[in-house]
């Protein structure tokens, strides 16, 4: 699920980051357009993990109580939850936070990429302007 993510936002990045001598105004324009779409959507994965990690503890919590009421004999908790993190429901949901982590640490990164943009429009101009007297 989150690989495919990956690879649509890289390639709708690419498509946001593309500009040339004819294009640096609309660019400049566009801009805070554009990394506000990429913030909202770096929140809105952040919620996702919180998301995540909430159901994993409840899971997790439930999975230990049902394992120690079926126990014959008394066992500790850390080896209880040692026990039910290899239930393939916690395994896959710690999967689905690992790849949602990851798309998160793509978005941190597109987010200095679009901030340093400005100044590479800026510096653009720079070179313009100089080519033009």
């Amino acid at each position: 699920m989150s690989g495919s993510i990956i690879e649509q936002y890289i390639k709708e990045m690419e498509q946001d980051v593309i500009f040339d001598d004819f294009s640096v105004k609309d660019t400049q324009m566009k801009l805070p357009a554009i990394k506000h779409k990429w913030i909202g959507r770096l929140i809105r994965h952040k919620q996702t993990i919180h998301e995540l990690e909430r159901e994993f503890e409840e899971i997790k919590t439930r999975l230990v109580s049902e394992a120690r009421a079926k126990s014959s004999y008394n066992v500790t908790a850390p080896v209880l939850e040692k026990a039910v993190l290899k239930h393939k429901f916690l395994v896959d949901k710690r999967s689905d936070i690992t790849q949602a982590k990851l798309v998160v640490e793509l978005l941190e990164k597109s987010e200095k990429l679009f901030t340093s943009m400005s100044f590479d429009l800026r510096n653009l101009v720079e070179i313009i302007k100089m080519e033009t007297l």
